[in-house]
């Protein structure tokens, strides 16, 4: 399991915004190491889900996020979309190699 520290380290080295390496910190020390939807995450960025939404594409192209889309029960009785992200979890990547 990668460590918030790891994560860290792995941003400071690569060349993302600060509003990347805001949402990098909130998942790397406030969120357990599972999917997490974007509302909470937004939330302790003070931003709102639209505005996360390219800092989240920035930390997927750096590879240290991965994302899943699920269609699922919305708060209106809808089914939408829901957008989840997680750490990529770096032991998973070099067992699987």
């Amino acid at each position: 399991m990668t460590t918030p520290t790891d994560v860290m380290a792995e941003a400071l080295a690569s060349s993302i915004s600060h509003a990347a390496f805001r949402v990098l910190h909130v998942l790397a020390l406030h969120m357990h190491s599972g999917w997490v939807d974007l509302p909470p995450i937004a939330e302790k960025c003070r931003m709102t889900p639209h505005q996360i939404r390219l800092p989240l594409a920035e930390l997927r192209g750096a590879r240290l996020i991965e994302h899943e889309r699920r269609y699922e029960m919305g708060a209106t009785g809808r089914k939408t979309w829901h957008t989840y992200v997680r750490l990529v979890d770096d032991y998973a990547t070099e067992a699987a190699a």
